[in-house]
């Protein structure tokens, strides 16, 4: 699993994007936390919590010895069970510019996840301008559903029971009907592309999700296309069929995406007509998801991408230095000034502080060319 996030040194006026990966050793992505983000203990949001991303994100950023708490905000929360191939966050931190940089903070985070055996590991630290916001600026996010069905009359299917194999266990969602209209289905995924009001595909109420949340989103596209298992297996590949979900879009409703998987995997195993599809959207209310569908488990799910624009996330550390430099020489100048304009201290002090001035404005006047 893996996530982007981004750090602001409010101390140094400077912020930072990060990109963390959560992988198994051999390469196959996993998930054994509670979902990404904190759960709020008694309203406290600065408490420890070890068995969230958000909350050891925090922990291990604290080895930077920032003068704050780390408060982690993500762009996506991913729910338990579900993996992230690439997530995004930022943060603001104050400190030690010597510690809380790009460079000493990827390092920091991947030997603190490393060294304590965590499926998390950081891809890039990236310094963003201070009003970047990971969740609000991102202007696409890219999901993945993948799905074994097996073949009609497949030998496993004659033995009492045999589980998911072990090299896709909580990494893909297996069906146990090898009915599967693929034509059909990827004929009816046009039904969710484009802007409409997905009320009847959020698992949680209007009520729940507040009066200023719309239910209303953007999908630009919804595919779905031969897959392939993690790891070649004869099994596999004589027993199943494997296929993926691609879903684009700028934001998601909770539980959009694996509704959307659901109702039409439902549909290609004949279970309802594309009316009943299409009811969906048309009457988007939540007794609109009837019993007949069944929300998709969250192993199959993938956060692939989270998507910025690059003047969003361009920064120039240096420049920021000069400019940080200069405003200091800046600030020394003007109080030298006050001093000289209120002075009756001795003519050598006096000559000392136009020194002093001329040195400066001599500085500014290279940081100009």
């Amino acid at each position: 699993m893996s996530a982007e996030y981004a750090l602001n040194n409010k101390g140094a006026n400077v912020i930072y994007y990060i990109c963390p990966t959560l992988e198994h050793d051999i390469g196959i992505p996993v998930c054994n936390f509670l979902g990404f983000q904190k759960q709020n203990v008694s309203g406290k949001p600065t408490y420890d919590d070890p068995h969230t991303i958000c909350g050891l994100l925090e922990i291990a950023l604290k080895g930077c010895e920032p003068l704050n708490h780390p408060t982690i905000i993500p762009s996506s929360r991913t729910d338990k069970g579900v993996h992230a191939l690439c997530n995004t966050v930022h943060v603001d931190l104050d400190g030690d510019p010597r510690k809380i940089c790009s460079r000493s903070i990827h390092l920091h985070l991947n030997r603190f996840f490393t060294f304590n055996d965590h499926d998390i590991r950081i891809l890039r630290v990236q310094q963003v301008p201070d009003q970047f916001h990971s969740r609000h600026q991102a202007y696409e996010r890219q999901y993945l559903y993948r799905l074994a069905v097996p073949r009609a009359g497949a030998l496993w299917r004659q033995r009492p029971l045999v589980p998911s194999p072990l090299t896709e266990h909580n990494r893909c969602c297996f069906l146990q009907d090898s009915t599967f209209d693929s034509e059909a289905i990827k004929a009816a995924c046009g039904i969710f592309v484009g802007v409409k009001d997905f009320g009847a595909l959020c698992s949680k109420s209007r009520e729940k999700l507040g009066r200023n949340v719309t239910t209303v989103r953007d999908i630009r596209s919804l595919e779905l296309s031969p897959s392939a298992p993690f790891i070649p297996n004869r099994q596999l590949t004589e027993d199943y069929t494997f296929w993926q979900f691609s879903c684009i879009g700028k934001s998601f409703l909770y539980h959009q995406v694996r509704r959307m998987v659901s109702a039409l995997v439902t549909y290609g195993q004949g279970r309802v007509d594309l009316a009943d599809i299409q009811r969906l959207i048309d009457k988007p209310v939540q007794d609109s998801w009837t019993p007949v569908y069944q929300t998709l488990g969250a192993c199959g799910l993938y956060l692939v991408d989270v998507l910025y624009h690059a003047e969003d996330l361009s920064y120039n550390e240096e420049l920021t230095a000069e400019q940080r430099k200069v405003q200091a020489l800046e600030e020394e100048a003007a109080q030298i000034m006050k001093q000289l304009t209120e002075f009756d201290g001795t003519v050598m002090d006096k000559i000392n502080l136009k020194t002093r001035l001329i040195k400066i404005k001599n500085s500014l006047a290279r940081f100009s060319c």
